[in-house]
């Protein structure tokens, strides 16, 4: 593997086994520690959401314009003591503060990263197979992450944990500096504002112009409508229908997550079959269809096995969206704007996400957590039959 591939490679598995890991012991130091309540779970974020709903196409426009490599940099490098000052946070408002930094962190590598490597390799094409190859090693390095650093919450704290993996977060960002190569890109050399705007209109024309690019807006619109509830609100689900007394609970959730990784890597190896060209439309479908059934069962079975199962089923399907997701964008994204385009997607998510974590929360704070996520259920579900409609358009787009 040449040296390019390898880095790109070790970003991947670099990132999910970090993010993998943070997010679920994040959310058990919340429920568990702080003792947040349902609304200012999905509250929370929200802020984050609305954070990258900002941020996302500005910063998408910085790595086209200036370097794609130093925005993945960024992205490490503001996200690290992020995370470290996430995992002593008990104020309320500092851990808003410190979600919409992490939010902002991700937009830097949202896009940037995809638009590198394509560049580096030449080609849209020549980059498809690299990137799903990448999301089913990432997806390992997520149940290795899950198991290092849960097992380290175990013996030490949740706290312990998530500072020590805020600090590989920062210091593999530092790394970069020097080992991240970026020879087929040139700044703009008007640069400014009008160099800003003019990608900024570009990115939109791409966005809109193409219909299967529209379609994918809404598909993801959809969907953040959906998740944000789902993210929020999966481990107090669990909390609510009983862990175990007799196992730490950072241990059960990181189990869970774990096998939702592993899971994941299955949907995904057998999505990759069909994730070519016009196929990916048929997978994405696929693929929400499912996850709305695994909401289902989570939201309506009081059975932590089962109730854990439909968590597993939900979360690793998503997960094997996500890099569908980038070869639909990257199949009509130019290589100029290609890093603004998939800000764009990423904006669709970020809006939808910050929608429906304000009502789904809502729902949840004045119902219950499982009518919201049977909200979620049926706009997964939505998401999938619209995701169908682009298959006729996509060879002619």
């Amino acid at each position: 593997m040449v040296h390019t591939e390898r880095v790109y490679f070790q970003n991947g598995l670099a990132r999910r086994a970090a993010l993998g890991a943070f997010w679920p012991l994040f959310f058990v130091r919340l429920v568990t520690d702080v003792g947040l309540s349902p609304l200012q779970l999905v509250l929370l974020g929200t802020v984050m959401e609305l954070s990258i709903l900002i941020a996302e196409v500005p910063t998408g426009i910085v790595a086209d314009l200036y370097s794609r490599k130093w925005s993945v940099i960024i992205a490490f490098l503001l996200g690290g003591p992020a995370i470290i000052a996430s995992a002593f946070a008990e104020n309320y408002v500092l851990l808003v503060i410190v979600q919409a930094i992490i939010g902002v962190a991700a937009t830097f590598e949202s896009g940037a990263e995809t638009a590198w490597i394509s560049d580096e390799l030449g080609s849209s094409e020549r980059a498809e197979p690299l990137i799903l190859r990448r999301a089913q090693w990432q997806l390992g390095a997520a149940v290795a992450g899950i198991a290092f650093f849960s097992g380290l919450a175990a013996v030490t704290t949740l706290s312990t944990a998530l500072a020590v993996l805020g600090g590989f977060f920062f210091v593999y960002g530092c790394s970069l500096v020097a080992r991240m190569p970026e020879t087929a890109f040139a700044p703009d050399e008007n640069g400014g504002w009008s160099g800003f705007t003019n990608m900024l209109r570009r990115g939109w024309e791409v966005s809109s112009g193409a219909r299967p690019l529209r379609i994918l807006l809404v598909v993801i619109l959809l969907s953040g409508l959906a998740k944000e509830a789902i993210d929020r609100l999966d481990v107090q689900r669990l909390v609510d229908v009983g862990l175990p007394d007799s196992a730490d609970d950072a241990l059960v959730i990181g189990a869970i997550v774990a096998a939702r990784s592993a899971f994941a890597a299955l949907a995904l190896w057998v999505a990759r079959k069909r994730g070519h060209g016009r196929g990916v439309v048929v997978a994405m479908s696929l693929l929400f269809g499912g996850v709305a059934i695994g909401v289902a069962v989570l939201a309506h079975v009081d059975i932590l096995v089962i109730a854990a199962i439909g968590l597993v089923v939900q979360g690793g399907l998503h997960l094997a969206t996500v890099p569908l997701t980038t070869t639909w964008t990257n199949n009509f994204a130019p290589s100029q704007a290609r890093a603004t385009v998939h800000s764009f997607i990423g904006q669709a998510e970020a809006f939808g996400e910050i929608l429906g974590g304000i009502a789904l929360g809502v729902v949840a704070e004045v119902l219950t957590v499982p009518t919201a996520m049977t909200l979620s259920v049926i706009l997964f579900s939505i998401a999938g039959l619209v995701a169908l409609t682009a298959k006729r358009s996509w060879t002619t787009a």
